[in-house]
C-alpha cells in the first residue's frame, strides 16, 4: 500500500498546547510562534518559537528536541 503525504497543517491554536520552553543560549522564556502538523505515519508536529536575543527555533514533538532554525 502506497502512503500518501498528507498536506501541513499550519496553526497558533493547536488542540495540544505548545510547551513552555526557555532558551538554550539566554535562558530567557521562547515566545511561541506555530504549529506545524504533517507527516504520513506517525503525523510529526514542529512548534516554532523565537527568542529576541537569540534568534529562531524549531521544537519536534516526535524527538523532544529543540534547535535553533533558520
Amino acid at each position: 500500500a502506497r502512503r500518501t503525504k498528507r498536506t501541513p497543517t499550519f496553526t497558533s491554536t493547536p488542540d495540544t498546547p505548545a510547551p513552555q520552553l526557555m532558551c538554550p543560549g539566554c535562558d530567557y522564556p521562547l515566545v511561541y510562534r506555530q504549529t506545524v502538523i504533517s507527516g504520513v505515519q506517525p503525523i510529526e508536529r514542529w512548534d516554532y518559537f523565537e527568542c529576541r536575543k537569540c534568534g529562531p527555533f524549531v521544537y519536534r514533538d516526535r524527538t523532544r528536541k529543540l534547535r535553533a532554525s533558520a
